[in-house]
């Protein structure tokens, strides 16, 4: 922003300035000695000023997120979903535990969100699963909990939604998945409720389906006849139409994110036809989140291998057209404030909000705002003071240290990754990190990860029965 542009912004300097250009003015129409010059030229200058001064405070589109009300427990893998004019984020970890809390809040008409307040907790505690909305009630679905989420859940909760947005109590369904299904996603269509993938003791292609009866309870789970192509864990999954959208996941064999994306045409009854693949991300992730608001479909942040991102990738939707069509080239655009995972995100309004999450520096208790613009990018109006303010925030982030340390006991290398056997306070445990120089003996601080269980390393051919998928390693 020019120099000016900082000085007009104050109401008592554009006076100055004004009062300036009309000296000027004068003593210019004195040698003029033409009075309609001196009113024509007078005239001219103050637009112009004025003009300035205008566009020096007209609103500009800066390509960031804007801060909101933060939850009351930072978490992640919890199940977030709107509705009506309420958001709520259910369960999760908080870094340590399983929780069973629940938070709601109210999307105001300027877009911003009222005080996170507290409501019904869950029956149990449930971390990496899925929640729905139908007709007044939030059903919560599937999930793990116990050390690591060992506990995989068949169970499914639901609750009224009252009219203040509070929750009644939660109710434990006779109905149980037919597979326990760890990450699992959910979408709803007409009167019947998907549950799609996760890890069930192996990793899912399955999806299995049931009935949304009389007063929220639900009919027997069955499973579809239809499988996915491919396994899919930590995956995103939207419903757009009658299209079911699956998104990206987490490659077994190789630690590493997948760029996948398959469809397929989703009725009242059941999944029709085969799953389809369509156009392919950009950039593999898995432990990522999805988006959509019916014209556009955002895929955003994640991991891939042990590096978290902040990008965001965009793909139009087609109404109509062989469905492994529907979607276009994916593009990327506006990327988060920072890299996370494991977040829940909303859109309501032409806007988008983004809520909790994880990354090496540890879990989110933030919520941040942006608005779409008409390509589908996302961002907000503001002023240039503003995005200066933006770029420097980013600039100037802090890292905080890193919260898991042990000492190094056994080193396998790799092209792509050193795999750590650490003893900790907590015992002996199995890191994957982004290659380095260890040895034995290093005492080492790592950051919070992503537990796998029964991972097979090609690379190694060697499977470990529980690995934790770290992005950042320091030596003490």
């Amino acid at each position: 922003m020019p120099l000016a542009g900082y000085y007009l912004s104050d109401p008592a300097v554009r006076e100055s300035a004004v009062i300036t250009t009309y000296i000027v003015v004068v003593i210019m129409s004195q040698s003029l000695h033409n009075h309609l010059t001196y009113n024509l030229l007078l005239l001219t200058v103050l637009l112009k000023c004025f003009g300035s001064v205008a566009n020096a405070g007209q609103p500009q589109w800066v390509a960031g997120w804007k801060p909101q009300a933060g939850l009351n427990v930072a978490r992640a893998g919890a199940a977030v979903v709107k509705a009506g004019s309420n958001i709520y984020v259910l369960g999760g970890v908080d870094g340590r535990d399983f929780l069973r809390s629940v938070e709601v809040t109210q999307i105001n008409k300027d877009g911003s969100l009222s005080p996170w307040r507290l409501t019904r907790s869950l029956n149990e505690e449930r971390g990496f699963f899925s929640a729905a909305v139908d007709q007044g009630y939030l059903y919560a679905i599937g999930g793990g909990n116990g050390p690591y989420g060992k506990h995989l859940l068949q169970s499914v909760e639901r609750a009224k939604i009252q009219a203040d947005g509070s929750l009644g109590p939660w109710k434990t369904l006779a109905s149980q998945l037919a597979l326990p299904r760890r990450c699992v996603k959910v979408l709803i269509k007409g009167k019947r409720i998907y549950a799609l993938g996760g890890f069930g003791g192996t990793l899912l292609d399955s999806v299995e389906s049931a009935a949304i009866l009389a007063h929220g309870t639900l009919g027997p789970w069955r499973l579809e006849t239809q499988a996915m192509t491919m396994p899919r864990y930590v995956n995103a999954a939207k419903r757009v139409g009658d299209l079911a959208i699956v998104i990206g996941g987490h490659r077994e064999t190789e630690g590493v994110g997948l760029k996948a994306v398959e469809v397929a045409h989703l009725g009242d009854a059941g999944i029709k036809g085969q799953w389809q693949a369509s156009s392919t991300l950009q950039y593999g992730r898995y432990g990522l989140s999805a988006a959509s608001d019916g014209q556009t479909l955002w895929a955003l942040g994640g991991l891939d291998g042990a590096i978290y991102s902040d990008r965001i990738e965009k793909a139009t939707i087609k109404q109509a057209g062989p469905i492994a069509q529907r979607l276009g080239a994916w593009q990327e655009t506006t990327a988060l404030s920072s890299p996370r995972a494991n977040f829940g995100v909303v859109v309501a309004s032409g806007r988008m909000y983004i809520i909790g999450g994880t990354n090496r520096d540890g879990y989110y208790n933030s919520v941040e705002l942006a608005h779409i613009n008409d390509q589908g990018d996302i961002g907000f109006y503001g002023s240039v003071a503003q995005a200066a303010a933006y770029q420097q925030r980013n600039e100037s982030k802090v890292v905080t240290v890193l919260p898991n340390g042990g000492q190094v006991i056994e080193v396998i290398q790799t092209s792509a990754y050193s795999y750590l056997k650490v003893e900790g306070d907590a015992g002996a445990r199995w890191l994957a990190a982004p290659r380095g120089e260890y040895q034995q003996g290093d005492g080492i601080r790592y950051s919070r990860g992503l537990t796998m269980t029964n991972f097979f390393s090609r690379s190694l051919g060697r499977k470990f029965g529980e690995i934790l998928f770290v992005e950042r390693v320091d030596k003490e």
